[in-house]
């Protein structure tokens, strides 16, 4: 996870996410813990595809696999699996 003063970030793909009210329509969940969303819009140089930018919670180190799950709107995303060592 890197220093105490780092940043990481879990970078989410998909689609219609872009047409949002506004950032605080976006939320993720990591392991059943808030993350904070810093960006979420159109990908740089894809035709079509959006991006989320995660923060990754530091309590989520050493977790191993857990569920992340994006909420846009009031829309559920399916659920994925990351691992964290």
């Amino acid at each position: 996870m890197g220093g105490e003063n780092d940043k990481l970030y879990l970078y989410l793909f998909g689609t219609g996410i872009r047409g949002h009210s506004g950032l605080g329509a976006v939320r993720a969940t990591i392991g059943g813990t808030t993350a904070t969303v810093e960006y979420a819009g159109p990908a740089p140089g894809f035709a079509g595809l959006d991006q989320v930018n995660v923060v990754v919670p530091r309590s989520l180190a050493g977790r191993g696999e857990v569920p992340v799950v994006l909420t846009v709107e009031g829309k559920v995303s399916n659920t994925v699996t990351v691992r964290f060592q």
